[in-house]
């Protein structure tokens, strides 16, 4: 089963995991409401199950509830991956001072989850793994025991993560694990984790 990305944001605030505050509209009046409420710039975002939402039109930037009225009108009648939008998330923009990659995923050939940590996050883990691999750092994990706050420490340190933040985002990733083992998934993954000034 997959998910959209408003489902799954709603299962990270409930594991603790911070994520930027967001509606899930269906039309574009609704939109104006959503950006009102958020009370300030916001990014519209289409709501269909592909990836590269962003290359293919399917991310505005917004910064009044006009903009967004207008973002979101565009992303309803443009298809997106082939797939048509019938909702959108309209979520706080963020400022974003670094962005950073966290994901599980299951090995294909030990059947272990597989956690994956990077410095370079907000671009496509695959790219980043064919030309900058330094930047990428994993980790087998064993089901019956789990991740240990300490595991992931070890792991964003290797991934080039700063020292700083190291213990916030092990805490992440830790929560993110758990999401991981409750729900059975195959992947899950955060793309950007985004450090912001504050």
């Amino acid at each position: 089963m997959k998910l959209y990305e408003y489902e799954a944001a709603d299962i990270f605030a409930e594991a603790g995991i911070p994520v930027p505050d967001r509606v899930v509209v269906r039309t574009a009046d609704e939109a104006i409401a959503a950006a009102v409420h958020l009370a300030g710039p916001v990014v519209v975002k289409a709501q269909v199950l592909a990836g590269g939402r962003g290359l293919a039109g399917g991310v505005k930037m917004a910064a009044t509830p006009d903009e967004a009225c207008a973002a979101a009108e565009a992303v309803f009648n443009s298809p997106v991956r082939g797939l048509s939008v019938r909702q959108v998330l309209v979520s706080r923009k963020m400022d974003i001072s670094s962005e950073f990659y966290l994901g599980i995923t299951v090995d294909g050939y030990s059947g272990k989850p597989v956690v994956v940590a990077s410095s370079a996050g907000g671009v496509n883990i695959e790219e980043v793994a064919a030309k900058t691999p330094a930047k990428i750092a994993s980790l087998t994990v064993d089901p019956d025991r789990g991740l240990f706050a300490f595991e992931a420490r070890a792991l964003l340190k290797r991934a080039g993560f700063p020292s700083a933040r190291i213990g916030a985002a092990a805490d992440i990733l830790v929560r993110l694990y758990r999401v991981f083992a409750r729900y059975e998934a195959i992947i899950a993954e955060i793309n950007p984790l985004a450090l912001s000034p504050e």
